[in-house]
């Protein structure tokens, strides 16, 4: 069946449409990568069997791009968070190449548009409703967490949306200008809603582009007026009744620590980028690099993301990734100076939306973190190509090497290059459904195989690709594991828990080497040598021990866990006063209250001492469940007064072991 028949059409747009949907996800880019490499090696196929491929103004900027981040995650010492990092950034180029070359993309733009603008308004109808029933954090952010990321969203569906409005015609059908009015309206209310400074600062700097846009086209300059009123409306009704109010938290700006945070946090990345100027540290690997530089003084973010996605891509992909992103921002705005040329003309007006909406989320990623959002690369490459595609023609070039090479030979080569590419996604994704949650994947491998357990499957995905973290992870469990049910097994000749160690040394060697030394990992290894270290000759266990805690508080000099593990292992040594020195060094150290917390019941577990006190531990697992959202991709909601109450009762133990003694 060819291209040109319906079900590959329809199979295209449901690729596109799953992939942005799928881009949402916080954490994890196995599927979307997955759906977007099926999307290119259909046109992989196409451009075979044509023998032509579509010659755009940026395809030689978004092949250069696509090759560095193949380089980078090939360079990158964490190589399990590169590659799925680059499935999020590689949206872009490669959307924009595949869009190009995919055979009739009128039609396939016809629902595209629609789709996407029923989308936008459901999107914006969610976070209202989050504002008005305060769920979440009680701001307009959708399926998101960060508001500044939803309302970029926002501005990239608004200024699209906004074209439907001013090309709609009353004389026609009046509803339709109403309807799509009210849309409009919507997703207003919802940016507004977001009280995002950097997005609607955003929004406000490229507005009047597209009203003088709208005023050149011919039939639009009624509703070109009516834009303004609606967008005032939006306002209106986010601040009177939504009590959302983007001029208060602007009016704020110097006293709002998020601002200081920012700057701080810019400094560091800076200093990251000096470090690593050239092939940087490895996609996705900020948050694992960023403690070492992190100025003390910023302790209020959970250190993810660097606020600013060109510092960000320096840091990781070095100053080559900065010069790529920055490069097709400026052919972007030559690219809309040329678009603006067309206004008169029904889609020079669509390509100037598109380019608007694209260019909104340039801007505001200099201020937030934008394009580590799957689909927000996959849109921006998806608008950007059909941006051109609507102003600029068609170029073919035509492949006459491929007559040289047979069918069959084509469709293997275009399998393999799939194959290559989708491999270590589809293992991702095998270990996500067979080894987290509620494991669907294993349930159903056990009505094949019934004997099989979670620990076979990830025994055989490390076979296939080492640098799996997830089945790293059942391993290291079940290490760690085994070393507990193995202590009382006696062999002759053979010391069965030695060999039970060494071996759960070398997995944690491993998985902590390629996860940037993982200070958690490093963690529970120590631990393993402290409890087992009678198996080791001599000092070993606790010299390397010392070894793995100081090459942790190299990585991130604020892990509370590496410092309390520190102080164990200085007990263990027999050097029970420089335990509490290091505790009492580390109260004053570490960055958050939760860590304070933490070393506080230490200090206090460790002063009670031979004596137990398991209220030390109830509170110990409260504040261990304390995490992130960026950790989670939930909304950290705590108690009211949870830190209040966990000082009280740290108070109140204190006092018990104080008249103890």
């Amino acid at each position: 069946m060819g291209f040109k028949h319906f079900p590959i059409h329809h199979l295209i747009f449901i690729l596109i449409i799953t992939a942005i949907i799928s881009g949402f996800v916080y954490i994890g880019a196995a599927l979307t990568g997955l759906l977007i490499s099926i999307w290119g090696y259909l046109t992989l196929q196409q451009v075979f069997k044509t023998r032509t491929w579509i010659q755009q103004p940026l395809n030689s900027l978004m092949m250069t791009y696509i090759a560095w981040l193949a380089i980078i995650t090939a360079l990158s010492t964490v190589p399990d968070a590169s590659l799925f990092t680059s499935c999020i950034l590689a949206g872009l180029p490669i959307i924009y190449l595949t869009w190009a070359n995919t055979p009739n993309p009128d039609m396939l733009w016809s629902r595209l548009r629609i789709t996407l603008w029923l989308g936008s308004i459901i999107l914006a109808t969610w976070a209202i409703w989050q504002v008005i029933n305060h769920v979440g954090y009680g701001w307009a952010a959708g399926p998101l967490i960060d508001r500044n990321a939803f309302a970029a969203l926002m501005n990239l569906l608004w200024f699209p949306a906004s074209y439907l409005f001013l090309t709609s015609k009353p004389a026609s059908n009046r509803w339709i200008p109403l309807l799509l009015g009210a849309g409009l309206f919507i997703i207003s209310t919802a940016l507004f809603a977001t009280a995002s400074r950097g997005g609607i600062a955003t929004w406000l700097l490229l507005l009047p582009i597209l009203l003088w846009a709208g005023y050149y086209h011919t039939h639009s300059k009624l509703l070109v007026a009516i834009i303004p009123v609606i967008a005032i409306l939006a306002y209106l009704c986010s601040t009177l009744l939504l009590q959302s109010n983007v001029v208060e938290r602007a009016t704020q700006l110097t006293q709002d620590s998020s601002t200081h945070a920012r700057l701080l946090m810019w400094q560091s990345t800076i200093h990251m980028i000096l470090a690593h100027p050239f092939s940087g540290t490895g996609w996705g690997t900020f948050a694992a690099y960023y403690p070492a530089y992190r100025s003390p003084l910023e302790n209020t973010t959970a250190g993810y993301f660097a606020h600013n996605d060109y510092l960000q891509l320096a840091a990781e992909g070095g100053i080559l990734a900065l010069f790529l992103q920055l490069s097709i921002m400026l052919r972007l705005i030559i690219q809309l100076k040329r678009s603006l040329k067309r206004v008169s003309d029904i889609t020079g007006l669509e390509s100037v939306a598109l380019l608007l909406g694209t260019l909104a989320l340039f801007i505001h990623a200099s201020v937030n973190f934008i394009f580590y959002f799957a689909f927000m690369n996959i849109l921006a490459g998806l608008f950007l190509a059909r941006a051109e595609q609507l102003v600029e023609p068609v170029k073919q070039r035509t492949l006459p090497q491929l007559n040289q090479i047979s069918r069959p030979i084509k469709n293997i080569l275009a399998g393999f290059i799939f194959l290559l590419l989708t491999a270590p996604l589809a293992i991702h994704l095998i270990a996500q459904l067979c080894l987290t949650k509620s494991r669907p994947g294993l349930k159903a491998l056990k009505i094949i195989a019934p004997n099989i357990d979670a620990f076979d499957v990830a025994k055989l995905i490390a076979a296939a690709r080492p640098q799996e973290v997830i089945a790293q992870e059942i391993m290291l469990e079940a290490s760690e594991h085994a070393l507990v049910d193995g202590a009382d097994i006696k062999m002759p000749g053979v010391n069965f828990q030695q060999n039970l160690l060494k071996e759960a040394l070398e997995r944690f060697d491993f998985v902590r080497a390629n996860t940037a030394n993982s200070p958690n990992i490093g963690v529970r290894e120590v631990k393993l040598l402290i409890t087992y270290h009678a198996n080791l000759d001599g000092n070993t266990a606790y010299t390397k021990a010392h070894y793995v805690l100081n090459t942790n508080l190299k990585t991130n000099p604020y892990h509370a866990y590496s410092m309390i593990e520190l102080a164990r292992l200085q007990v263990a040594e027999g050097q029970r006063n420089e335990a509490l020195r290091t505790l009492q060094w580390a109260t004053h150290h570490v960055l958050s209250r939760r860590d304070q917390q933490l070393i506080g019941v230490e200090i206090l577990r460790q002063l009670a001492a031979p004596r137990i006190i398991p209220e030390l531990d109830v509170i110990e697992n409260q504040l261990r469940q304390v995490r992130s959202d960026s950790e989670t991709g939930k909304p950290l909601i705590l108690a009211p007064h949870f830190s209040e109450d966990i000082d009280a009762r740290l108070n109140a133990i204190a006092a018990q072991i104080q008249q103890s003694h």
